[in-house]
């Protein structure tokens, strides 16, 4: 994972199915500790802890929703 992205859009904050402006690269906190659902063709799900950051990879269409509210930035690999 590169440590310089390129940002895509403005962060949005929510819990329910969301996708992120359609972006395929998504940067994710969870403030508080939450479950992270995938929907579409990447589809899965994992526990976030509180604090944590993590990126997702998705298609287009795929949405993310969380247990707890999540903040999502659409990114992009900087080239």
């Amino acid at each position: 994972m590169p440590s310089i992205l390129k940002l895509k859009g403005a962060k949005v904050d929510f819990t329910t199915a969301n996708t992120v402006n359609d972006s395929n690269l998504v940067r994710v906190y969870a403030a508080s500790a939450s479950t992270v659902t995938v929907v579409g063709d990447n589809a899965g799900s994992f526990i976030m802890p509180a604090g944590g950051v993590t990126f997702i990879e998705k298609s287009a269409s795929d949405t993310i929703a969380g247990t707890t509210t999540l903040s999502c930035t659409p990114v992009a690999y900087r080239t």
